[in-house]
């Protein structure tokens, strides 16, 4: 079992601050929700932007610049998914908020164990996935293995997507971009809900959220957020379970200072499937039939997946006069997991007979991050500046104890389940512990000069990474020693036109040390770190008076050094080479009214690699990556006559083919999915009812059979088929 957290403290603290908040709350008078978008100035405190914004349109954005940028002058691409559209398309995780969102592919390997991530054509599945990994701007830390982080987006506010590289603001990112997860914060208007929801494969899960000002003058402010769930899934014997809880307190002792406490904890004594199956009989023809999407290769007599994760931190904003503000945002986190699983790792000439392995992982990671801020607005002549200064510090230490077994064959198309599977010993070889230490000076200058935006930065990084195993007997071999230092930099420049439209061009670098060992086959040593650079072109167009928000943009990425999964040990990660990808993204974001909402997207993306030592590779498509993704929804509420409280949305995916493994040999096929919605708020009908509302949320409605993608021959995933979901909503 995963050790026990020391939480008692942050629970107690969770169950005061809801104590404080019912009595406030029964003490406030409730406010409607604001209907108006928030003031844009670039001047305005940090995380302002993070607030709640109605509708489908974020005019502001403080994950591309750690100030409060308006969309239309940031000139780079960023795309912003709210606490609305996360709640009228029911998504149950990351990777589902993220399906309607440009260049992202959010379900590579579908599960609510991880989100698997690809962001234009970079990022992984799993424990390599490398881009849903910020929350609150603050890289999260994991594990070396399983002990990744898996945050329930009914605890965000907002996921902001940073496509293409960041590293001046961020230091370790991937060259594809970062996704950052935006906690619910305290606010100063009384919100109280509660949701009970049941849904497909037995699911039940129940949620609250209550908010507002703690004093009658505002000074303290609090939220508290939770949920319980527990559900099977589509595939045989596999089950989920999950509770989180979220307590934030602001404090604003006069107008020029706050600090915001976050606080999280959530744990999953059940993680649900994240296995794979083989290609053929899924994707490839097999003379013996098609596998079922609930084909489950491991064993319940022994697969588990169990993770308890938690972290603490602030927000500390200080503005020292009209030019100067100081900043500093810290998190503590811890993550736990304990994972047994038996994977398939070949297929006889039967067609039907799995050779299988098993692996059990025991792996625990602390984190500290810490940004410093100094922002100081101010005009030399003509220009008008935002600096930004930065010192960012991170520390992750990670210990894994790892052992391999072996698991009877298993016939794939007549399984035999609760086999006597040999327990693991593991021994003393098979522990690594593993320190990150990476510290990073920056510097921004965003430059208005008449309708000219000019954004400037620069980054200097330093990382070290130092890997300790154990021989046998005990004793430490210590087999690595990592230091990595690097300069990266960005450059970019906009030009507002007074119709709205607004072109713009920007060049970035990414440098990303890579934690975590090669396979001891392979000698078991560390990575050498990814670098990237990026080239961006684009137009964006925001039509005035309009709550309305188009972007257009190109761009070109060159990665080195790119971790993957080995194809040959699958638990295990090896670096690829070189990978580019050149693609064009297009992403429009509508409130046409206060009744219609609607989101479109396209991409291609081109992602090849163009050097690899591994022979047959170089020259090939990126697998799992498709070279076309659309998608788009439309969501309308009826504001009067008979159907007054009806809201109504639909909406289509489209995923393109891609290729199944690094050699091109087999294509996975493309799919084209379908989601839909329609609630009704009885308040708008019954005065005596205000504030309940009824839900239905579909997903995959035609119930497609379809596999979501292949990395290898024997590693392929089902998408998820039809899940429906009805929620009955309370709020006052």
């Amino acid at each position: 079992m995963p050790r026990s957290l020391p939480l008692r403290s942050l629970l107690l603290a969770s169950a005061a601050v809801m104590a404080l908040g019912m009595q406030a709350g029964a003490q406030a008078q409730t406010a409607p929700p604001a209907t108006v978008l928030p003031d844009v100035d670039v001047q305005a405190t940090a995380w302002r932007a993070w607030e709640h914004t109605p509708g489908y349109v974020a005019p502001v954005t403080t994950t591309g610049s750690k100030t409060d940028t308006p969309l239309i002058e940031a000139p780079q691409s960023v795309g912003v998914v709210t606490r609305d559209q996360i709640d009228d398309q029911g998504a149950l995780s990351v990777s589902q908020a993220l399906r309607y969102t440009a260049g992202v592919l959010g379900e590579v390997r579908p599960s609510a164990r991880y989100d698997s991530v690809f962001v234009r054509g970079f990022g992984g599945q799993g424990t390599s996935a490398a881009f849903v990994n910020f929350q609150d701007g603050l890289r999260q830390g994991r594990g070396l293995y399983f002990g990744v982080p898996n945050t329930d987006p009914w605890l965000m506010e907002r996921i902001e997507v940073l496509r293409g590289p960041a590293s001046v603001l961020y230091g370790q990112t991937g060259a594809g971009g970062l996704v950052n997860l935006v906690s619910r914060r305290p606010t100063s208007t009384p919100t109280h809900e509660v949701r009970l929801e049941t849904g497909t494969n037995g699911l039940m899960q129940t949620l609250f959220d209550f908010g507002g000002p703690l004093t009658s003058d505002g000074t303290f402010s609090y939220r508290l957020t939770g949920m319980a769930r527990k559900a099977d899934t589509q595939y045989d014997v596999a089950e989920e379970e999950r509770i989180a809880i979220a307590p934030a307190l602001t404090w604003r002792p006069d107008d020029n200072t706050s600090i915001t406490v976050l606080a999280s904890y959530q744990n999953d004594p059940k993680g649900g499937f994240y296995n794979f199956v083989p290609a053929t009989g899924t994707v490839l023809a097999n003379r013996n039939g098609r596998l079922p999407r609930s084909f489950f290769g491991g064993d319940p007599a022994f697969d588990k997946y169990q993770r308890e994760q938690a972290s603490i931190g602030y927000q500390l904003e200080h503005r020292l006069n009209d030019t100067w503000t100081l900043r500093q945002n810290f998190r503590y986190s811890h993550v736990d997991a304990e994972v047994n699983v038996i994977s398939i790792r070949s297929i006889g000439a039967d067609g039907r007979t799995g050779t299988r392995s098993a692996t059990y992982v025991s792996d625990h990671a602390n984190a500290y991050a810490l940004d410093n801020q100094a922002q100081a607005s101010f005009s030399t002549g003509a220009l008008r500046h935002t600096a930004l200064f930065g010192v960012d510090w991170q520390r992750t230490s990670a210990r894994a104890r790892q052992g391999l077994g072996t698991a009877p064959t298993l016939d794939i198309f007549a399984p035999v389940y609760w086999q006597n599977i040999p327990a693991i010993q593991t021994t003393p070889a098979g522990l690594t512990n593993q320190n990150l230490d990476q510290v990073g000076f920056y510097a921004q200058d965003q430059i208005a000069l008449g309708r000219w935006r000019f954004n400037l930065g620069l980054r200097y990084d330093r990382a070290s990474i130092g890997t300790t195993t154990h021989l046998a007997s005990g004793a430490d071999n210590v087999i690595s020693s990592q230091n990595d230092d690097k300069v990266t930099w960005r450059a970019g420049a906009l030009y507002l036109f007074d119709n709205g439209l607004a072109p713009y061009a920007s060049y970035s670098t990414s440098f990303l040390p890579n934690t975590g060992t090669q396979a001891p086959q392979r000698g078991g040593g560390t990575f050498e770190p990814t670098t990237g650079e990026q080239f961006e072109v684009g137009i964006k167009y925001q039509p005035p008076g309009m709550n309305s928000f188009v972007q257009l943009a190109a761009f070109q990425i060159t990665q080195q050094n790119v971790l993957t999964q080995d194809a040959q040990y699958l638990t295990y990660s090896i670096a690829q080479g070189e990978i580019r990808s050149r693609g064009i993204e297009l992403e429009a974001r509508a409130s046409l009214t206060d009744s219609l909402d609607l989101i479109g997207a396209y991409a291609y993306t081109h992602a090849e690699i163009t050097e690899s030592n591994n022979a047959g590779v170089q020259g090939s498509d990126v697998p799992q990556v498709p070279r076309h993704m659309a998608s788009g929804w439309a969501n309308y509420r009826f504001r009067d006559g008979a159907l007054r409280g009806l809201s109504v949305g639909g909406g289509v995916r489209y995923v393109g083919e891609t290729y199944g493994n690094d050699t091109n040999t087999f294509k996975v096929d493309a799919a084209t999915l379908f989601d839909a919605a329609i609630r009704y708020d009885f308040g708008e009908r019954f005065e005596s009812a205000r504030g309940l509302e009824l839900a239905v949320n579909a997903s995959n409605i035609a119930d497609k059979d379809y596999v979501a993608s292949c990395s290898t021959a024997t590693a392929c995933y089902f998408g998820n088929g039809r899940m429906v979901l009805g929620s009955l909503r309370v709020r006052w």
